[in-house]
């Protein structure tokens, strides 16, 4: 069990990454534009379907970055009060 913990990846998420990645593949689809084989079809659909992904990742990372750092500002506020 171990084992299978050590050999996992770990992905370290932050948000220019992520927006990296989604230029990328709004790039790609650019590229691809009108399908005319069934692999572009395809390469279009995979890429729709990651871009919906990151998307969403941004979206949930934003929203646990911002409750971080509102989180700590409470805290400095509170230590500037009780001071």
């Amino acid at each position: 069990m171990q084992e299978q913990d050590s050999n996992k990846l770990r992905v370290n998420l932050n948000p220019i990454s992520l927006e990296a990645d989604l230029a990328y593949f709004g790039a790609r689809l650019e590229l691809v534009g009108e399908p005319e084989t069934r692999y572009q079809a395809a390469q279009l659909k995979v890429y729709k379907a990651l871009e919906t992904a990151l998307c969403e990742n941004l979206k949930r990372l934003r929203k646990k970055e911002s409750k971080s750092s509102s989180k700590k500002k409470g805290k400095s506020k509170k230590n500037v009060d009780n001071s």
